[in-house]
């Protein structure tokens, strides 16, 4: 017992837990709408993306996380924007705009004549620095998608699943399209706190990819996910304390160690959509 209550006893374990908790549960959740809608790569982009914005908000001297969560939410939106109106495929769009953010973001970055420290806690990922404030916002966050997603679930299938369709049957297609990307781009910047930019999509995709191992029913899909997503948190943030690796390293490899395990001693891999009665495209 002394060892899962010894690390508790200092304050900036406790803002730890909590904070992997929250993200795992956050990442869980928009994460299996991610793989449903096949949007594992716009994860990735956003990531990377952000980079932009956290050295603009360390540059500022900002706080890195409402910077980057702006910055980050204005890039989804764009990327959403130039998908819908030119004539570029969603990973085209994501490609070309994470790119040139990240770009942006490595030429703020080396015009730095200072050691960036805080830059690269986001890049490795340093769930152990997590602050009061920062586990407000990552708190609050969590709090309102988890709103969002209780008030407007069904719609959010439906757009998971068939977007066209859901469009054809009266659902604001548009406004759940740029609303999953909003959500998604939170979650990315909330989450590089714990994983870091580099491992962010393996929070965001491992543990609904292995719950996708299990079961064919959206939610207990959606429940084991967020059990992956908690487990693979709660543990690798201990494997972080006791063998002094970095959060984001310990954390990506614990959900990947379940996902093994899941595609190891599942029955077979199941198509969840195929399970809902919607065609494959």
């Amino acid at each position: 017992m002394d060892f899962f209550l010894a690390p508790l006893q200092f304050p900036f374990m406790q803002r730890a837990l909590l904070g992997t908790v929250s993200i795992g549960i956050l990442a869980a959740l928009i994460g299996t709408f991610v793989v449903l809608r096949r949007l594992a790569f716009i994860g990735e982009g956003l990531a990377h993306g952000s980079l932009a914005g956290l050295a603009l908000g360390y540059v500022l001297h900002w706080d890195l996380y409402l910077v980057g969560n702006i910055y980050t939410v204005a890039l989804a939106l764009f990327i959403g924007y130039l998908h819908e109106k030119s004539k570029v495929s969603l990973d085209t769009a994501i490609g070309i705009l994470f790119s040139t953010s990240m770009a942006i973001g490595i030429a703020i970055i080396s015009n730095l004549k200072f050691y960036t420290k805080d830059l690269t806690g986001y890049l490795f990922g340093s769930v152990l620095a997590i602050t009061p404030f920062d586990l407000n916002i990552i708190l609050g966050a969590t709090v309102l998608i988890l709103v969002i997603l209780t008030f407007f679930y069904k719609e959010f299938v439906f757009y998971a699943f068939d977007p066209e369709m859901a469009e054809v049957v009266g659902l604001p297609r548009t406004v759940l399209h740029y609303s999953m990307l909003s959500m998604i781009a939170i979650t990315v910047v909330i989450a590089t706190q714990t994983v870091g930019v580099i491992l962010v999509t393996a929070l965001l995709v491992i543990p609904a990819a292995s719950a996708l191992q299990w079961t064919r029913s959206l939610k207990v899909l959606l429940s084991l996910s967020v059990g992956f997503g908690v487990t693979s948190a709660v543990v690798g943030l201990y494997l972080s304390y006791y063998l002094n690796i970095a959060s984001g390293a310990s954390i990506a490899l614990t959900a990947a160690g379940i996902f093994l395990m899941s595609f190891l001693f599942s029955s077979s891999p199941i198509n969840v959509r195929r399970s809902l009665g919607f065609k494959e495209k």
